[in-house]
């Protein structure tokens, strides 16, 4: 089953309180009145070319601009074209909108890899006293390039973008039958459907699914005993403070994401269920004295996801912490093991949403920098095994060694030029049921839209 669980939380178990009829174990085709069953994980595919997922990023948001008509986007594998669907039935104007030419800037599309042993990494940090302040970071001028450009395929689809998010938004909170069993919803573009993970599932589920939504708009992943496990505990950073590193809040030990600014004043990002709103952050090395405070958190600890004011839209599981009186955070970000004193420069932000097959690390207080993960899905709901959701998160899968308590709010990642390309902040983590790891993040960007200021660079 998948694991999710807070870092300072016992470890619950995904479907604990399945009914006992599993009569569905196996492959099963879609009916007239069933919804299809597949077990087989879907394979990771290769991570799309920086240009070309930054195209599927533009078709990704004229479809956000009009939900209604056209269907989510995809990238052709076969061909590397993107493909922008029309619902069918639609205005002919709404194809002429989804076909037109879309140009990348070549020149902003390096994403950076999961290759940790890049040159870049810098040891021999010295502590500065709390008595100084923080100044504001200039931006650099960008070069005026000339842009690629795609041309986008137009096939009708049966389903819009609205119709396949308003199932995704519900279905785990839905009256069908054995829905305690269903854990995550996340959009197939490339089917034109909705995919739930289920890791119990009976005839009657199924049925219900298609009466409620349609046999075709829906299709269950059954993965039986996968567990997921909410993430809340390197371990003596000094002022000014690095991402990567430990923090103490109220909910436990999390770790620190990403340093922050905010019109000059100092900040840091970490996952909202590792706080609460406006409680104090404390750090390790000075003990009980009160580093900083939560100013905004877009987690309730009883729901999961709420919406940040003034947004329309859920933003994973975030909160921005602010530092008190002088201290400071800087552009930097622990790297290597829970005890590594090494680090990087932060060179910004990716320029995309993560894509599936992305690559990218992650760095936490307990389990230190772990690389090799991939994108599963993007744009995914997840109930938490104690009721909680988590809204709009990307999951991510790897072997070997799993994050764990204490890693949550910690940095996804990748490494360019020597330097960290911020990709999310985690959530959560566990098992697929064929026993590789499971990450839960937030999209970095997100919060860079919800939340007032950026990430700090080094």
């Amino acid at each position: 089953m998948i694991a999710v669980s807070s870092l300072a939380a016992a470890v619950l178990t995904a479907g604990q309180s399945a009914v006992a009829s599993t009569d569905v174990t196996g492959d099963r085709p879609a009916t007239a009145t069933a919804v299809e069953v597949f077990t087989a994980a879907p394979a990771l595919p290769d991570q799309l070319a920086d240009d070309v997922a930054q195209a599927l990023e533009a078709a990704e948001a004229r479809a956000e601009a009009d939900p209604a008509d056209l269907a989510p986007p995809y990238v052709d594998r076969a061909t590397g074209r993107i493909v922008a669907g029309v619902r069918t039935g639609a205005d002919s104007t709404k194809t002429a909108y989804a076909a037109g030419s879309i140009g990348v800037d070549p020149s902003t599309a390096d994403n950076g890899n999961d290759d940790a042993n890049q040159d870049g990494l810098e040891t021999g940090k010295t502590e500065e006293p709390a008595s100084e302040t923080a100044a504001a970071e200039p931006e650099a001028a960008q070069a005026v390039v000339i842009p690629k450009i795609f041309y986008p395929s137009t096939p009708t689809a049966k389903h819009s973008l609205a119709d396949l998010d308003a199932v995704k938004d519900a279905v785990l909170e839905s009256d069908v039958p054995g829905v305690q069993n269903l854990y995550a919803a996340s959009v197939d573009a490339e089917r034109n459907r909705v995919v739930v993970r289920a890791s119990a599932l009976t005839e009657e589920t199924r049925t219900a699914l298609a009466s409620k939504y349609g046999a075709d708009k829906v299709a269950v992943h059954l993965a039986p005993n996968t567990f997921v496990q909410k993430q809340v505990s390197r371990d003596n950073d000094a002022n000014p403070f690095f991402g990567g590193s430990t923090t103490n809040t109220n909910a436990g030990t999390c770790t620190v994401g990403f340093s922050w600014t905010h019109e000059g004043e100092s900040y840091f990002l970490t996952a909202g269920h590792c706080t609460s709103a406006n409680s104090d952050v404390r750090m390790p090395r000075y003990g009980t004295q009160k580093v900083g405070k939560v100013v905004k958190d877009n987690w309730n600890n009883t729901t999961g996801s709420t919406k940040m004011s003034g947004v329309s839209y859920y933003s994973g599981d975030l909160a921005l912490v602010k530092m008190n009186g002088s201290w400071k955070t800087a552009g930097k970000m622990y790297v290597g093991g829970p005890d590594s004193s090494s680090y990087r420069k932060v060179k910004g932000v990716a320029s995309r949403a993560p894509k599936k097959g992305d690559k990218y690390c992650t760095g936490g207080t307990t389990k230190g920098e772990l690389c090799g993960w991939k994108v599963w899905d993007a744009k995914t709901n997840i109930r938490y095994v104690d009721g909680e959701m988590a809204r709009n998160v990307t999951l991510g899968k790897k072997g070997g060694t799993c994050t764990a308590r204490g890693d949550s709010g910690g940095p996804t990642y990748t490494v360019s030029g020597g330097k960290i390309v911020a990709k999310g902040i985690l959530s959560a983590g566990g098992n697929f049921n064929d026993g590789d790891c499971m990450d839960v993040f937030t999209d970095i960007r997100l919060a860079e839209k919800a939340m007032p200021g950026i990430v700090k660079k080094g």
